[in-house]
């Protein structure tokens, strides 16, 4: 098992904008980009961070991500807008989209923004929580490259279709749920992989439908398999819905994979909703019925051996936290890729 090294936090993140901007991207869009990317690892979720760096320079380098495009408005009402994301970086092009959201919620009450021809877009949870930072309620969702069977199937069929909700707390953080419809998102399979590492069985299936702790499987014609079984592949259909069918993106199949063909835009789709409480009651009325929420969950009897309970969104804050003082912890694999990322990039690793 390979040790973890922490880099201080404003360092990796100059180090991504620094990387993304002597790619193409402007400083602006660089800045967007490389707080997303480095925010994922602050939060626990290092499969959307770092480690995907590398991935999202090729793509710019071979033609799947275009950096210099920007969004582009196809129809609006003023509650939805309709956008085209012109093959641009997911993280920039989902971060303008929710900004675009939030904006025209703040006059209408709530605003539905669906996102076609973008590409990976990271970690929802970032774009939820840009609601929750003006005290709405925002909800986050993609469709992706296929990696899950459907129940009774066999084969990469769907996504994993992520999904994010978001509410602000009077508690010092958002209540944030941040999940995949996979027993846990394919990065940590490409994370355990690249460390050298197994994983627990129960996560993915081989080429042949047989359990599996080798991660590599999974790059071979195996399949993650769906939390909750049947009830997590359904999710996962219905985020399609919203975020492929309803958008005009590609669907299923023919997303593409941005590790496996990066010249290629993945034209994924997305669906951003911000949602303005302050037109059903006042935000202190509301963060006090959610502290009453969160008090019982928290205060509730606890099972043989368990210290504390947790609502969603309360350990990744306390990640964040931790990592804004000690700096983020990065395998050396990844470290190693990120050194050769510098070095093609004219900028130094800051480890």
């Amino acid at each position: 098992m390979s040790e973890n090294k922490r880099i201080q936090v404003d360092l990796l993140r100059g180090f991504a904008k620094s990387v993304l901007k002597n790619s193409g991207l402007s400083e602006k869009d660089s800045a967007i980009a490389a707080d997303i990317i480095v925010t994922a690892d602050m939060r626990g979720v290092s499969s959307h961070g770092m480690v995907a760096l590398p991935g999202y320079v090729t793509q710019m380098q071979k033609g799947g991500i275009d950096p210099n495009s920007d969004i582009k408005v196809l129809a609006e009402s003023p509650a939805t807008t309709l956008v085209d994301g012109c093959a641009g970086m997911g993280q920039v092009v989902s971060y303008k989209s929710m900004a675009l959201a939030i904006e025209k919620a703040k006059k209408s009450g709530a605003c539905v923004v669906s996102v076609r021809n973008s590409n990976h877009l990271g970690a929802c949870a970032y774009y939820s929580m840009m609601c929750a930072k003006e005290n709405m309620l925002g909800i986050a969702t993609s469709n992706a490259a296929v990696l899950m069977a459907p129940t009774g199937g066999a084969g990469q069929l769907i996504g994993n279709n992520p999904l994010s909700i978001a509410v602000p707390t009077g508690e010092g953080y958002p209540m944030v749920l941040d999940m995949a419809m996979s027993v846990v998102a394919a990065g940590k399979l490409f994370n355990a992989m690249k460390a050298g590492e197994q994983i627990p069985e129960g996560w993915s299936l081989d080429s042949m439908g047989r359990p599996t702790t080798n991660p590599a499987d999974l790059y071979e014609g195996g399949t993650l398999l769906p939390v909750g079984g049947y009830k997590g592949y359904g999710l996962a259909l219905m985020v399609e819905v919203l975020a492929g069918v309803l958008s005009g993106a590609a669907l299923t199949v023919d997303i593409v994979y941005f590790r496996g063909e990066p010249e290629k835009p993945t034209n994924s789709g997305h669906m951003f909703i911000a949602l303005d409480i302050t037109k059903f009651m006042s935000i202190d009325s509301f963060k006090s019925r959610i502290g009453e929420l969160i008090g019982r969950m928290q205060n509730a009897p606890k099972s043989p051996g368990v210290d504390r309970i947790f609502v969603p969104g309360e350990i990744e804050s306390e990640a964040y936290n931790y990592c804004k003082e000690h700096g983020v912890a990065l395998a050396e694999p990844v470290i190693k890729d990120l050194r050769a990322l510098g070095e093609e990039t004219g900028v130094r690793f800051p480890g």
